[in-house]
């Protein structure tokens, strides 16, 4: 695929996404949240990564020949097949599987592996939790053999200041600490982990986000059915008036069912936030309804605000007297916007917008 046909589509790709998620007040789908997508963590001294300049394209100058208008509807093609797919269920109530590992675990730190100078063997770095909240400890865990001494810098990415340093306790089997919280953690966290293995140096970088509080869930206040949805009144204790999203997964026994979204514009104090599970999400009959794996997120108002996260009391939320022969079992009807949204990237599949 030669270039002109690699911008085409790259344009393409971006017009679509820019239609269809441009922001409102409906509650997109939850994105799914990957410590990469957030660069959880890095080995120090990996290779240099190259990055291509960004390149401006306007339209006019590009030349439709039938092979890239060809490739263009391909690409458009698939990105509609993929949105009217999704616009089979309520975006605020989204199926759920066991192999929705970012849903199931958003808050999982993925180890970081990297081998001895002589490759005979590896050393991995593992943090309990990727995101924190003050006064939450932060575990830190070196594992390897050899490792004879082992410290941790810590500071605030991008900055030169160092916020801790510490020596970790060194085993056969590695090197750990417990960090006590700080407020002075704030944001995003650099952990430099030096250790001597078998006389060698190793630095191992990772990344972890630390939060000071912005409102914590409390637990479920009531509920009750209306129409198509399941709806369960969550009562939140906040300390930061803002918008808030609330995401929660929806099991049944050990089954994952749904994960679910809400948004709501809160102020402080004692607040109430409803999600939503929409009935196509939800089997006929059960009597182990339970919510778990909550997320709390202040989102971002202005430009260059940080997205800040709260935390929950409970862990998981038992749905009592829940009938759900009361549902309406009616299908999900999308909205004005989403149905506009779905002809768009289907005209522009079609050929209808690339002429």
């Amino acid at each position: 695929m030669n270039k002109k046909v690699v911008i085409v589509i790259s344009a393409l790709a971006a017009l679509i996404i820019w239609y269809v998620f441009m922001p409102d007040d409906t509650v997109q789908p939850a994105l799914v949240q990957t410590q990469k997508a957030n660069k959880q963590a890095v080995v120090e001294k990996a290779p240099d990564e190259t990055i291509e300049p960004e390149t401006e394209v306007a339209a006019s100058a590009v030349d439709m020949s039938p092979f890239q208008l060809t490739s263009t509807q391909k690409a458009a093609k698939v990105i509609a097949n993929n949105y009217r797919e999704t616009l089979r269920y309520a975006p605020y109530s989204q199926p759920l599987t066991v192999n929705d590992v970012d849903r199931l675990e958003p808050n999982r730190f993925i180890p970081l592996t990297v081998p001895t100078s002589d490759m005979s063997s590896t050393i991995s770095l593992s943090l309990n939790k990727y995101r924190f909240i003050y006064p939450e400890p932060i575990k830190l865990v070196l594992k390897g053999e050899a490792v004879t001494r082992a410290k941790v810098i810590v500071s605030i990415v991008d900055e030169q200041k160092i916020l801790l340093e510490k020596s970790l306790a060194v085993s056969e089997a590695g090197a750990m600490i417990e960090l006590a919280g700080k407020e002075g953690f704030s944001g995003d966290l650099q952990l430099k982990v030096m250790a001597d293995v078998a006389g060698d140096p190793i630095t191992i970088v990772a990344q972890a986000k630390y939060e000071q509080p912005s409102a914590k869930l409390i637990g479920l206040k009531h509920t009750e059915v209306n129409g198509s949805d399941l709806i369960m009144t969550l009562s939140m204790d906040v300390e930061d008036a803002g918008i808030y999203r609330v995401r929660a997964n929806l099991y049944d026994g050990a089954e994952p069912l749904a994960h679910l979204v809400a948004k709501s514009k809160l102020s402080s104090g004692r607040q109430e936030l409803q999600l939503k599970a929409h009935q196509s999400v939800l089997p006929d009959k059960s009597s182990d309804l339970r919510l778990m794996t909550f997320v709390v997120e202040r989102m971002s108002s202005v430009p260059g605000e940080r997205t800040r996260f709260g935390e929950s009391e409970v862990t998981e939320i038992p749905l009592i007297d829940v009938d759900l022969s009361e549902l309406s079992r009616d299908p999900y009807s999308p909205t004005t916007k989403e149905r506009a949204s779905l002809e768009f990237l289907e005209g522009m599949a079609s050929q209808k917008n690339l002429q």
